[in-house]
């Protein structure tokens, strides 16, 4: 994530790698086969491990996602991919969340979400499916990644009325209107 390793270039052996990060050979291997498994690495016989392309990692995997902080140099693509997943979720999310939350009597003395990472959370985790349920690190991870900006903050914080409200409609909206601005 943080590009100390070319793409396409190789790591270090395991023995090197572990003194660098003071683990065991183990740790490492074991390191291997999960950045294998999330695409990020490829090991190739008679060369080594192969850093991967950004193109080839599994972003729907969450893990992918928290590993990304703003000074990634791959956030951008990071980014544009989580806002092209949201873009396919969140306005349904929050009109489910809304509508479900219509149906339930007011929490009493419940401390509402702020930030926009606890909305998105709040959103995905009242929708209701497990496919909503599934996204929701990745909607966490979206907020998360976003450029500070108070202008989305009043837009996140008027889908979390809409939805605590139950007004599905405007949910939609204003997911649909956070996504493109």
């Amino acid at each position: 994530m943080a590009g100390t390793y070319s793409v396409e270039g190789k790591l270090p052996h395991e023995s090197v790698l572990g003194e660098q990060l003071g683990c065991s050979r183990t740790v490492i291997r074991e390191m291997s086969r999960l950045l294998t498994a999330k695409g990020m690495v490829n090991p190739v016989r008679h060369f080594g491990t192969a850093v991967r392309h950004h193109q080839h990692w599994n972003l729907l995997d969450p893990d992918v996602a928290l590993w990304h902080e703003l000074d990634s140099p791959t956030i951008e693509f990071m980014r544009e991919e989580l806002r092209a997943l949201m873009a396919a979720v969140l306005p349904l999310a929050a009109s489910s969340a809304a509508r479900v939350r219509a149906d339930r009597p007011a929490e009493e003395g419940s401390s509402s979400p702020v930030s926009p990472e606890a909305i998105m959370v709040m959103i995905f985790d009242t929708a209701g499916s497990r496919v909503y349920q599934n996204a929701r690190d990745l909607g966490l991870h979206f907020a998360r990644l976003q450029e500070p900006d108070a202008f989305k903050d009043s837009l996140y914080e008027k889908l979390k009325e809409a939805v605590t409200q139950g007004r599905s409609e405007e949910a939609k909206s204003c997911a649909e209107f956070l996504l493109n601005h």
